[in-house]
């Protein structure tokens, strides 16, 4: 049962990093001053910076449905609640401190779940885009918390059962790559427009 549960465990693990560095990597093309500083440069390339933010948001919003639907024949949070009730050997209160965790993670994923089912993983003839969003009334803060509660509820999980953590450490890795590109492409627009005025004069 430990075995299943430290496997269980680790898919869950690889979706929150998959998660986590979806958000980072949107929210680096979102964020108002990143935005202010870059957006000539993404102007530049509007089709690729298009595309790549909302693949990026529709990747994060997956990941974070996935970790917290219901199904039993996925891997999700709520499949190891129970797999973990079922460990005899699992501390009593670390179970009760996980459910109440996930019933703070579950209000915020219910907004996730409105915009997965109504505007991206499937396209609703009820509702527009907009109307989704109207709904959903999610924050990106919002979506960090959600991640950050994932993150906490993994690791409560995983310490009882062979006393490690798992860091998630590199979302800053991810900002900062993205940081690194648009620093780059800005450059390079800026080389390509000297050189259009050198060979003007």
């Amino acid at each position: 049962m430990k075995a299943e549960a430290l496997k269980y465990i680790e898919e869950l693990q690889n979706t929150a990093v998959a998660a986590t560095f979806n958000y980072e990597i949107w929210w680096t093309y979102k964020e108002k001053e990143s935005r202010a500083k870059y957006v000539n440069t993404m102007n530049t390339y509007t089709l690729f910076f298009q595309t790549s933010i909302h693949a990026h948001f529709v990747a994060l919003l997956i990941a974070l449905y996935r970790l917290y639907e219901t199904r039993d024949d996925t891997f999700n949070i709520p499949g190891l609640l129970a797999l973990l009730e079922k460990c005899n050997d699992f501390p009593f209160e670390t179970l009760a401190e996980l459910k109440q965790l996930y019933n703070e993670a579950k209000k915020l994923w219910i907004k996730v779940c409105i915009l997965r089912n109504e505007a991206f993983g499937h396209r609703s003839k009820k509702y527009s885009i907009t109307d989704a969003f109207k709904r959903a009334k999610v924050k990106p803060k919002e979506l960090r918390e959600l991640i950050e509660k994932t993150e906490n509820i993994i690791n409560k999980a995983t310490y009882p059962l062979d006393r490690s953590s798992y860091l998630f450490n590199l979302k800053t890795e991810a900002a900062e790559d993205t940081t690194r590109l648009l620093d780059d492409l800005k450059e390079l627009k800026e080389i390509r427009s000297n050189q259009q005025l050198e060979e003007t004069y």
